[in-house]
């Protein structure tokens, strides 16, 4: 009897995974695009693709090619979400990243745009990334910073206060 209950339970749940293969595609709207890059900007597979702040989808592939001048990294990206969702042709990608420490993500600026919407595989234009330190050259910069402010209150203290004499470089 144990049996039989495990047999027919098996049944069942390989008929729901079934038939969620059939009905999910009818609530999702998926749309695989690519962009090219002059620098991904450490952009990995993986990473998210966001609209207004709101993750749409991942990156599928980062693929350096240097022998096209036109498109020296191609990102490709996989936008899937639970509604239906049109990105029009002119819109822009580039690549952020989600503050100092963060991870670098890819953000798809619509708000100047007013094309058709992209077609399945369709590029996207893409413009230079806003550039942030790594965290390593921050340090050095703020190294850089309290040496010379040292530096500073040291070159006070060599300085008689209050002999009248003008300061002359």
């Amino acid at each position: 009897m144990l049996r039989k209950s495990i047999l027919v339970l098996m049944i069942v749940v390989g008929v729901a995974a079934i038939g969620s293969l059939f009905i999910s595609p009818l609530h999702y709207s998926r749309h695989n695009i690519k962009s090219c890059f002059d620098d991904a900007g450490g952009l990995r597979a993986g990473a998210a693709v966001r609209i207004a702040g709101v993750d749409v989808g991942t990156v599928r592939s980062v693929r350096a090619n240097p022998q096209n001048k036109n498109c020296p990294a191609e990102v490709e990206m996989a936008l899937a979400t639970t509604y239906e969702i049109k990105i029009p042709k002119d819109s822009i990608a580039e690549t952020n990243t989600a503050g100092p420490l963060g991870e670098v993500y890819v953000n798809i600026d619509t708000m100047q745009t007013s094309g058709a919407p992209i077609e399945n595989y369709g590029y996207l234009k893409s413009k230079p990334s806003k550039t942030t330190l790594s965290l390593g050259d921050q340090l050095k910069a703020a190294d850089a910073l309290l040496r010379l402010v040292r530096a500073f209150k040291e070159g006070e203290k060599e300085v008689p206060k209050g002999t009248g004499a003008p300061f002359r470089p």
